[in-house]
């Protein structure tokens, strides 16, 4: 399915991605288009940069995913030093390659909220002619492309769970107003999954269907415009591909390359690259007696068991378990390490409750040099997060207690117990706060794209990806956006 760039597409959809919106967009449109025009339907090509190659059991064994970051599967951004965070710069890791961020994620599959579905709704129903049914409608479509995004990924129930949060679990579950469990991950038989399988799938599914999507192993530069229409797109090699007038571009770069292709192609609206945001996580560690969790070298019976079945501490995708509570305010995640030094530091035994404000209203912006792009994550601006992150770690420190947690845990590490008044945890949250790798926005729905996903003033250039989002999710977005691919296949279908 691997093809030389062409010199000229036509006839056909070009798809700027490889990630999980750029392959389940392909995947859809794909099978569209052969059941409506068999042989004789158009092409879709997808367009993903060259990656280097990465060790295949840190790739595919999901304990060891966070040691793919910073490698050559991760594109390594970094903030800009903050103020509010300390001075502090964080990576903010990006995949590259076919799967995209899949690739080097934590695999969570957090199905959109009722909030999610009316948030994403608004503005895919803004434009169009308006009757009271018409909202309803869209998150009925909504829903529906939910279960068919769940149909392509089939997220697996965990194979195993650490008995850190096994403990955390068993204690916390008598709290009927909170909703914490196992989270499902994007795995088959124990490994990782990315959307670049869901292609394969289709290839033993449907071969014809995937007979129509042609990959692309190359690097876009910026995108050749005239009146309103692309005609052309530019390599990084220099190199320049026209594009004909029965083609319709769809970038599927994500929050950060989405509008900095816009940037470097010349669209003028002082809305790309804005309204970033992204969910902030203050981890609070604490230790116990128990046994350290690792990813090093298994023992060959902990090999033989996830070879065969799936399962054992090889199987673990750190971030196991956690929730939303009662108002869904703040979410949690639960992992059996001390998260800010794993998988570095593995001397003691350790459990992170990290919790997250789940509606941040601060909002960032991407902006580029000549030769840089920068990016000001804008966390904290308004300082009402602030208050609900620290809102969020009085909060748990209240669950750790009344559950009676704290009798299985040995000492709070971070904040640290010392740390009680409002300062002093604010000022443990500025110097330890880490993103969640949620960056959204910068493209979004209502501003820069319309209800069609159109750029606006642009006749063939459409985004369908998490720059979009023109509000962040409440949990972790990759179903969301799997939904939205799936929402935007059927759409363009009817077309």
């Amino acid at each position: 399915m691997e093809v030389e760039r062409p010199d000229q597409f036509s006839n056909g959809t070009v798809i700027l991605g490889g990630g999980l919106c750029g392959l389940i967009l392909a995947h859809e449109l794909a099978k569209s288009l052969q059941s409506r025009s068999g042989s004789d339907a158009p092409r879709v090509w997808v367009v993903e940069a060259p990656c280097g190659d990465v060790p295949q059991s840190d790739e595919q064994r999901p304990v060891r995913w966070l040691r793919l970051l910073g490698g050559e599967a991760d594109y390594n951004y970094q903030t800009q030093p903050s103020a509010e965070l300390a001075g502090r710069s964080i990576p903010w890791p990006r995949g590259k390659g076919l799967g995209g961020s899949g690739r080097i994620n934590s695999m969570i599959w957090f199905p959109p909220t009722d909030t999610d579905f009316r948030s994403l709704a608004q503005p895919l129903v803004s434009e169009r002619p308006q009757n009271e049914d018409t909202k309803d409608d869209t998150e009925r479509q909504l829903r529906a492309a939910f279960e068919r995004a769940r149909e392509i990924v089939r997220p697996e129930r965990a194979r195993w769970i650490s008995p850190t949060s096994r403990a955390f679990l068993d204690v916390v579950s008598n709290d009927s107003d909170q909703e914490f469990h196992v989270y499902d991950r994007l795995n088959r038989n124990g490994r990782r999954w990315t959307a670049a399988n869901a292609i394969a799938d289709l290839q033993r599914a449907n071969p014809d269907a995937a007979n129509l999507i042609r990959i692309i192993r190359a690097s876009v530069s910026s995108l050749r415009i005239e009146d309103g229409t692309v005609t052309g797109i530019e390599w990084a090699d220099g190199g320049t591909s026209s594009v004909g007038k029965d083609v319709e571009v769809v970038s599927a770069l994500g929050a950060i390359g989405s509008p900095t292709l816009l940037h470097r192609s010349g669209v003028d609206d002082s809305n790309v690259g804005g309204n970033l945001h992204d969910h902030l996580i203050m981890p609070i560690v604490h230790s116990h007696d128990g046994c350290a969790f690792s990813d090093a070298m298994p023992e060959m019976s902990a090999l033989a068991q996830w070879q065969h079945t799936g399962g054992g501490p090889i199987a673990c995708n750190i971030a196991e378990c956690g929730g939303l509570d009662a108002e869904q305010r703040w979410q949690l995640h639960v992992t059996p390490t001390d998260y800010l030094r794993f998988p570095k530091d593995t001397r003691r035994g350790a459990m992170t409750i990290g919790v997250n404000v789940t509606r941040p209203r601060s909002r960032g912006r991407i902006r580029w040099s000549a030769d840089e792009t920068i990016i000001d994550a804008g966390y904290w601006n308004h300082d009402r997060d602030r208050v609900e992150l620290l809102e969020g770690v009085r909060w748990v420190r209240g669950l750790v207690k009344q559950s009676g947690l704290d009798q299985w845990l040995r000492s709070e590490m971070i904040p640290g117990a010392k740390r009680q008044t409002d300062d002093a945890i604010c000022a443990a949250m500025a110097r330890y706060s880490q993103t969640l790798y949620h960056p959204a926005g910068t493209c979004a729905l209502g501003s820069v794209v319309d209800s069609d996903f159109y750029v606006r003033g642009m006749s063939n250039l459409r985004i369908v990806d998490a720059s979009v989002l023109a509000e962040p999710t409440t949990g972790n977005p990759t179903a969301t956006l799997a939904t939205l691919a799936c929402f935007a296949a059927e759409r363009f279908s009817r077309e």
